[in-house]
């Protein structure tokens, strides 16, 4: 299995054609057949090596006799009345393909809007349709670790840590304001979707730091305040809210875990991994290493409530280059937590650490790990019960179009969430951010006043301004990008990945596309499965359009 350019003359002369004028259509070769995607309809089809030779004459412009003409030279089976149907009938798939929007050549002319007129259409319809699914406080800028790969250590261009908190009275602002959001969507619901919604997004606050629970009394109130709201006159119960924190496990006592077990807090917990890999990053302020402190307060846990442990706490780790990931992964995992996912460290304007060598190592291996995912493959389809987040690579590809392509120049497109309406985060200083990975650079508003729809207009123009770029408007990966506007934002500023680091992001999706090919072509049912777990709104939540719910 070969990706196209590193293969035969042949491929490289595919590569090449399609190149010159096609910039968003990628090839990929599979055995004897080619996977043609075209970014602009986000569609993709298989066909085989006769058939590319026969489509990219048809793209070159030469006529059906000629192509005819051309196949029986090269083909002692190619010049039979049957032989020339099947011509016909190709070349007839191809020019309704065209007629749909395939095969438009050239870069695209825009990729999200920058008018702002149409901004604030943009807007307006968030503000009706979508969701507030994800509300967060940020209870305190305050933080007893100083790990060498956090943002507000090395606060360079971010906001520094600092003993801010937030204020009682800002953070039942901020609540008041997601009650009537929520329950204004939930009111527009019949019964049967308001039950599916609070199966899966059900009325919930997540308290963020800083370490949050160095500000705990204010945890208390907030849960008291927003349990008592009055939820019944929307037949929602009490029992169905939800509340969920992040912690460095660096404080845990009874009181904090009753309060946790009592309220069923979802609970994501920081652990890189064993003591001398998490060591390496999470530190004190006097650069002591934290993991004894860390594991000791997760065993308190574990061993104050064995049930809510299993059920409620998520072990969330964060790598470098300088750990061991294969060994933090068996660390974690062997705990017996709910959850235990390792997340590569996000360093401000940066989106890949050591791209040069990334890059290198990734391309080194990348014939190890398709044998690998093969073999993964083989086993899978064996069984009846697999690990489906170990497919989550493949997850996008649920959204990829197969039959009916719709393809435009201007592609409308957003490449981040729906900014302020998706998710908030209520700043310690009351401001309104648009979630927990910013600073506090850019506010959308405000606990006292709510959204100011002035400064959404502007955060999306330069945001759509900045990614309406050459660069990006001739990449064939734009769809797949998930480079969102959280982890552009650079103090008031956004910045776009480097030429280097967009390469890793195109090998990246790369592998996703030689891996999902065996999966489509030979697996079909295992890639079903998959996909009926994305697709499964209890299984995978992501933006809430009431007009798509």
């Amino acid at each position: 299995m070969n990706d196209v350019g590193a293969g035969s003359l042949a491929n490289r002369d595919a590569a090449a054609f399609f190149a010159a004028e096609w910039p968003l259509i990628k090839l990929f070769h599979y055995g004897a057949d080619w996977l043609v995607y075209d970014a602009k309809p986000h569609f993709a089809f298989i066909v085989s090596t006769d058939e590319m030779n026969l489509l990219m004459d048809f793209l070159g412009g030469k006529l059906e006799t000629d192509i005819f003409n051309t196949c029986s030279s090269q083909s002692d089976t190619c010049s039979s009345q049957s032989d020339a149907k099947v011509i016909k009938n190709l070349l007839a798939k191809f020019s309704e393909l065209v007629n749909n929007g395939v095969f438009i050549k050239g870069p695209v002319v825009e990729i999200s809007p920058v008018d702002r007129t149409a901004i604030k259409e943009q807007l307006a319809y968030y503000d009706a349709n979508i969701l507030l699914r994800k509300f967060c406080l940020e209870v305190t800028e305050d933080c007893n670790y100083r790990c060498t790969y956090c943002k507000r250590t090395i606060a360079n261009g971010y906001r520094p840590h600092s003993k801010n908190k937030l204020s009682r009275q800002n953070a039942y602002k901020g609540i008041d304001y997601y009650f009537k959001k929520y329950t204004a969507f939930f009111q527009r619901l019949s019964r049967e979707k308001q039950e599916l919604l609070l199966q899966i997004v059900p009325p919930g606050i997540s308290w963020y730091g800083g370490e949050p629970f160095l500000n705990f009394e204010l945890i208390q109130q907030t849960a008291d305040y927003f349990k008592q709201l009055p939820w019944e006159q929307y037949s929602i119960k009490t029992s169905d809210l939800r509340f969920a924190s992040n912690t460095n496990l660096s404080i845990m006592n009874g009181e904090i875990l009753t309060f946790l077990v009592d309220n069923r807090v979802s609970l994501f917990a920081s652990l890189d991994g064993p003591a001398a890999e998490h060591d390496k990053c999470r530190v004190f302020e006097n650069g002591a290493g934290t993991f004894h402190t860390a594991y000791r307060n997760l065993m308190k846990i574990k061993q104050f409530d064995e049930t809510y442990f299993r059920q409620n706490v998520s072990i969330f780790g964060v790598y470098t280059d300088q750990h061991d990931y294969d060994q933090c992964l068996n660390f974690t995992r062997n705990i017996g937590a709910l959850l235990c996912q390792h997340f590569p460290a996000e360093y401000t304007g940066a989106f890949v650490s050591r791209v040069a060598e990334t890059n290198a190592s990734f391309s080194d291996s990348l014939e190890q790990r398709l044998l690998n995912f093969n073999d993964k493959l083989s086993a899978d389809s064996q069984n009846s019960e697999i690990q489906i987040e170990d497919y989550s690579n493949l997850f996008p590809f649920a959204k990829l179009n197969y039959d009916q392509p719709a393809g435009k120049n201007s592609l409308q497109i957003q490449l981040t969430c729906p900014m302020g309406f998706d998710n908030l985060m209520v700043a310690a200083n009351g401001d309104f951010l648009i979630c927990h990975k910013v600073d506090a650079s850019m506010p959308i508003g405000h606990c006292d006043s709510g959204l100011d729809f002035e400064k959404l207009t502007d955060l999306n123009q330069r945001y759509n301004s900045l990614i309406n770029n050459h660069r990006c408007k001739n990449c064939w990966n734009v769809n797949f990008c998930s480079v969102c506007a959280a982890s552009r934002m650079t103090g008031e500023t956004f910045v776009n990945p480097t030429p280097q680091e967009c390469d890793y992001f195109q090998l990246r999706t790369s592998y996703d596309f030689l891996c999902f090919i065996p999966l489509a072509l030979d697996y079909p049912e295992l890639l079903q499965k998959i996909f009926d777990y994305r697709n499964d709104r209890k299984s995978f939540v992501g933006v809430i359009d009431i007009n798509d719910f």
